[in-house]
């Protein structure tokens, strides 16, 4: 069942649901620069109608929690996060802005539970969604690979995200969760009509390990960097500071003989 699911995705499409994924709204006027201090990534130039795969670290420089982050608004982002550390990354995001930083204007609020997720992935998946679509052009040129718009869906309103944890084309349509159910049939019955399946847990890790995307949590065990990690590309290199920079440079942290996580194929 796992290669066949694997097979229908790469080939035609498949849809997964992606509800579980933790989500924190941020929203106020310093909320950018509250994320760029929080995320080992830049975040203050994010344009509006962008998404940003960001990484979190501890402290002491070690992975703690990953996701993709969607500016909405100048003072308003959608922040996802792994599907274990929801709660606790929104903890650690209040904590910093209670104790270190009582100074930003932020607002934290767990969304978990009002955003139902459908993810749509595979060479088809445009036209899976297009019939449904009202209010968002999905051209590549109105909504390239990691842009976020919104609009409806099926009737109703939407987050659309445009982007891939399996490495084909790829859409993440957020709906309220008291919608979730019905979007779903809606889609998944169109995604049948395309010749796709739906896919399990199973069958994206298959998909995502392919592809070297890392899952916070298994693929790492709280003793890795985000180089160690092979997301070493994402660390603001030019960022006067965020959580975890002192840990990072570290010496041991940075000697060249620590193990990686790697691809093979």
């Amino acid at each position: 069942a796992v290669n066949r699911e694997c097979r229908t995705v790469r080939q035609a499409v498949g849809c997964f649901d992606a509800s579980t994924l933790g989500k924190i709204e941020v929203v106020g006027p310093d909320a950018a620069e509250f994320l760029h201090r929080v995320y080992v990534n830049p975040f203050l130039k994010l344009e509006s109608g962008r998404l940003r795969y960001g990484i979190m670290t501890r402290d002491d420089g070690f992975v703690y929690d990953d996701g993709v982050v969607g500016r909405m608004a100048a003072d308003c982002f959608h922040v996802t996060t792994t599907t274990g550390g929801a709660p606790r990354v929104l903890q650690h995001m209040e904590d910093y802005l209670q104790t270190e930083w009582a100074n930003l204007k932020v607002w934290l609020t767990s969304t978990t539970e009002q955003w139902a997720v459908i993810a749509v992935q595979g060479p088809k998946a445009r036209e899976v969604i297009e019939p449904f679509v009202e209010g968002i052009d999905l051209s590549t040129a109105a909504l390239p690979h990691m842009a976020v718009a919104e609009g409806k869906i099926c009737g109703v309103p939407t987050r659309l995200f445009r982007m891939s944890f399996t490495g084909e084309m790829g859409f993440e349509v957020n709906v309220p969760s008291a919608y979730g159910r019905a979007v779903w049939e809606e889609i998944h019955a169109n995604v049948v009509r395309h010749g796709g399946c739906a896919y399990g847990t199973e069958a994206m890790h298959v998909l995502r390990a392919e592809k070297g995307y890392i899952i916070v949590g298994q693929d790492t065990d709280g003793t890795l960097t985000p180089d160690d990690a092979g997301v070493g590309w994402a660390v603001g290199k030019a960022k006067a500071d965020f959580v975890g920079k002192r840990g990072l440079m570290r010496p041991d942290l940075q000697a060249a003989n620590r193990k990686q996580v790697v691809g093979l194929l």
